[in-house]
This record gives C-alpha cells, sequence and structure tokens, in this order.
C-alpha cells in the first residue's frame, strides 16, 4: 500500500480542493444574488410606505374637506329654517301687498261619468 506524504497532493485531495472551490464560488454567487434582492426588496419597502404617507395625507385633506361642507351645509340648513318660518314669510306677505283669502267657491263637475271609447 502506498502512503502519501504531507506534502504530496492525490487524487482524493484534489477533488476535495475543486469541490470547495466550486462551493465557495456557488455561495459568493448566492451572496450577491441575496444582496441585490435584499436591495430591492428595501427599494419597494420605501416605495410602498411612500405611497401609503402620499395616501394618508390625502385622506387627511379629505375628512377636512368633509367636514367643512357639513359645517357649511349645517349653516344653510338653518338659514333656510330660519327663512321660512311663519314670522318671515308673514312679513314678506305684507311688503308684497298680499291678501288673505277669503271664502272659497268651489265647481262641481256634475255626476264624474267620463266617455269612454
Amino acid at each position: 500500500m502506498k502512503t502519501m506524504k504531507n506534502n504530496e497532493k492525490g487524487p482524493a485531495l484534489s477533488n476535495f480542493s475543486l469541490f470547495f472551490k466550486n462551493h465557495v464560488l456557488n455561495l459568493k454567487i448566492f451572496n450577491k444574488i441575496l444582496f441585490a434582492g435584499m436591495i430591492v426588496l428595501g427599494i419597494l419597502y420605501l416605495a410602498g410606505t411612500n405611497d401609503l404617507a402620499i395616501q394618508g395625507f390625502a385622506l387627511s385633506d379629505l375628512k377636512e374637506q368633509r367636514n367643512r361642507l357639513a359645517a357649511e351645509n349645517k349653516k344653510l340648513e338653518l338659514k333656510a329654517m330660519a327663512l321660512s318660518s311663519y314670522n318671515i314669510i308673514s312679513s314678506k306677505v305684507d311688503s308684497l301687498k298680499m291678501v288673505a283669502v277669503g271664502e272659497i267657491d268651489y265647481i262641481s263637475a256634475g255626476s264624474g261619468i267620463v266617455a269612454k271609447k
């Protein structure tokens, strides 16, 4: 049986050496791909967060506009109720020189029979 010395490289050692080099090469490629993936995911995360922040500001603006319009609507409803109150209407009747209705005469239409074709 042949024994190897420490400085001799046998076939088993060279195969191990090639496997190790390929393995390290594969790890380097894997690490580069992993790093690039992390960069891409980080950019996508920032873009998504930015989009959500913009939508939040737009939503708060719309809520503020809704509250402002609701307050304006309430003011207009109060103004409409005030203008349609009895005292306001009766004072406008006097200013327009309208007179109150007296006795009402109704016209009778007869028997109510309608001609058919």
